[in-house]
């Protein structure tokens, strides 16, 4: 079925003849078209303007065969944001589209397919102003039986006469990789990771071939150093490749999590490893010497086990730079940042109010934040993600007319773009784009650190725009770690716990999160589940009725352990009636990993009666460990002791009546022969 042919019949039914340039979309998904300007859309004086592009069928229906219509705007786009403007307009009626410049016949094209084309404009048919170099605007329309199908907004850059102003661009980098839940990478991973081909290594060489500055989040750094002589040889010498570099590096926040997130969920300052997982058999022993008291030196040997402040340091290093998420920014924040020792933060420009001048670095207060240019970044993001050549054309062009009109605002100055954490870094596009921008001829490359020292010009942050629900997210986990790091007291080492919950909690905060929220979801949940089930591994077995007949003797309380690390806790027993007395209510425990033991309470009976008895356990410092559990005594008072009474009695009676009947058997006895000699007499 053609639906064309039926839309504009319909349109005649209702009373009028479809007019050309209206809107009638095949159905939902339609047709669609892409398309821009050849040559990353730079255009000389004298050539012809080559349009390339694809057009894509999504629809269930085929189009009918139309044309597809170049046009070109002779106004010139003076300003990033009159770029933006257009490239973003939704109008699609194709009206002040400018001049048509060229068309195109297009086929049918069937349900599914895509076909790629290309416009040639001869260099007479353009009509743009000698001496006028700048970008202008560029359309495609693609309209079948008069009615549009679909509409494109791309840019060119008329070269043509006069000198081009230069600008210097500085790129920005994040060497991250996928989020995670541990916070530590394994050695297998940093092997495949590290290894020649792999994510890591091919976007270092990279960075460093074009000189881009690199954000490398330290998690990375700390799983290499921490394997010490057993990392994989590639990360040992992806690490030294980074360390040797000339290009400008700092290191992120740990696991890259979002600092500003992490003040809106109620940290009181940005959130750091509190320890790691180290094994001193990774690590060589170390030779040396030491002075002797006689002055000699005495051969000694040390550990070479990093310090956790080590295995995240990067020497060479800008120090201080914090680079912010960019989904908003608020004052806050940056007294957050400044607070936990940042000294500037790398923001976009979407979270400023108003625009940047010639200089890329801003005073916020008394904060100093250097600026990323959002829509080059996006166009540069755009272009690095690209999967076709059409729609890497398409993005150039954005790019090119962007930079371009950065140059003709303020010639001569610094522009800050960054790749961001969407994975442009390692675009199936990057280093074609990359490539396309060092070739444009206005543009400078400059390293960060040159950036960074451009004097700063007064600025205002834009209204906040971060989410809500993630915030409330990050809350719930914080207070989950919160809860964790309370109960770890009762362990003998409380970093055995609370180290590994931080860097998870770390790894959860990752900026990259932000790109897969439900992933993000479940695994927030699998944390706080986490949690609960660590915080419920130290607890009271459930317990019956307990028969206590003894005036005075320990009461047993078994408690059960189930983490990997010894814990020592405090038993306290009270009774809700008066007739069993507590010698001591607060009874040490120590528990071995994974094992029972059992809290002796000495206590004394008073009365006789059944007695629920609250036990409840503790660590050191007065932390609750687990929920209270209520046992029933049987106590019977003085049972032991009326018992050894009675017994003594019988024992007495029973030796009484012995005697007794020892004496009437002699008594007998003797009557007898007395009775006997009578009778001989």
């Amino acid at each position: 079925m053609r639906i064309l042919p039926l839309l504009i019949t319909l349109g005649l039914a209702v009373g009028g003849v479809a007019v050309p340039g209206a809107t009638m979309p095949i159905d939902e998904g339609g047709v669609s078209i892409i398309a821009a300007p050849a040559f990353s859309g730079i255009l000389p004086s004298g050539q012809p303007l080559v349009i390339s592009g694809s057009i894509s069928n999504s629809s269930a229906q085929t189009m009918d065969a139309g044309t597809a219509t170049v046009y070109l705007g002779h106004s010139k786009l003076s300003t990033r944001a009159a770029v933006s403007k257009w490239l973003g307009t939704n109008d699609s009626s194709g009206q002040d589209l400018g001049s048509a410049i060229g068309t195109l016949a297009v086929g049918e094209l069937a349900a599914g397919q895509v076909r790629s084309f290309i416009v040639t404009v001869p260099a007479s048919a353009i009509g743009l102003p000698d001496g006028q170099p700048g970008v202008y605007p560029i359309a495609v329309r693609l309209a079948a039986a008069a009615v549009q199908v679909d509409l494109v907004r791309s840019t060119v850059v008329w070269a043509s006469g006069g000198t081009p102003t230069d600008i210097n661009l500085a790129v920005v980098t994040p060497l991250v990789v996928a989020p995670s839940t541990s916070g530590i990478l394994s050695a297998n991973d940093l092997g495949q990771l590290t290894a020649p081909g792999g994510q890591l290594d091919t976007e270092l060489t990279t960075d460093l071939t074009h000189g881009l500055a690199i954000g490398v989040d330290p998690m990375i750094i700390a799983s290499i150093r921490l394997l010490g002589t057993s990392a994989p040889p590639s990360a040992r010498n992806w690490l030294s490749r980074l360390e040797s570099s000339a290009s400008s590096v700092f290191t992120l926040s740990y696991a890259d999590a979002d600092l500003a997130l992490q003040r809106r969920a109620g940290a009181t300052q940005p959130l750091a490893p509190t320890a790691f997982p180290i094994d001193p058999g990774m690590f060589p022993v170390v030779p040396g010497v030491s002075p002797a008291p006689s002055g000699s030196p005495t051969p000694t040997s040390q550990s070479a086990v990093p310090t956790p402040e080590a295995l995240v340091s990067l020497s060479g290093a800008i120090s201080g730079l914090a680079w912010s998420n960019e989904t908003g920014l608020t004052e806050q924040d940056l007294d957050f940042l400044s607070a936990g020792g940042y000294t500037r933060i790398l923001a976009a420009s979407s979270a400023l109010a108003g625009t940047t001048g010639a200089s890329p670095n801003v005073t916020i207060g008394d904060h100093q934040v250097t600026v990323s240019d959002t829509l080059i970044s996006t166009a540069f993001r755009q272009a690095a993600l690209a999967k076709t050549d059409a729609e890497w054309s398409f993005a150039m062009a954005s790019l090119t007319g962007l930079l371009s009109a950065a140059a003709s605002e303020h010639p001569g100055s610094t522009v800050v773009a960054t790749l961001g954490r969407g994975g442009a870094a390692t675009g199936a596009s990057i280093e074609r784009t990359l490539g396309a921008v060092e070739s444009l001829s206005w543009v400078r490359p400059t390293s960060l650190g040159a950036a960074l020292s451009i004097t700063s010009t007064p600025s205002a942050l834009a209204a906040d725009t971060q989410s809500a629900d993630r915030t409330a997210t990050a809350q719930a986990l914080l207070a989950s770690e919160s809860d964790t790091a309370r109960f770890a007291t009762v362990a003998d080492d409380p970093s055995l716990i609370t180290g590994p919950n931080r860097l998870a909690l770390l790894a959860l905060l990752s900026v990259s999160w932000e790109n897969d929220p439900a992933g993000w979801a479940s695994a927030a949940d699998a944390y706080l589940a986490d949690g609960v089930a660590v915080r419920s591994s130290v607890r009271l077995p459930d317990s019956s009725q307990i028969n206590f007949i003894q005036e005075k003797g320990n009461l047993p309380i078994a408690v059960r352990n189930e983490l990997n690390v010894p814990v020592t806790v405090y038993v306290t027993v009270r009774p809700d009636r008066a007739i069993l007395d507590v010698l001591n209510d607060r009874v040490e425990l120590k528990i071995e990993a994974n094992s029972q033991a059992k809290a002796l309470v000495p206590v004394q009976s008073i009365a006789n009666g059944e007695v629920r008895t609250l036990v409840n356990l503790t660590a050191a410092d007065g932390t609750q460990i687990s929920t209270p559990t209520f046992v029933v005594l049987n106590v019977q008072a003085g049972w032991e002791t009326a018992a050894t009474v009675i017994l003594a009695i019988i024992v007495v009676l029973l030796f009484a009546g012995g005697v007794w009947r020892t004496v009437l058997r002699s008594r007998k006895a003797r009557a007898q022969r007395a009775e006997d000699r009578a009778d001989e007499s």
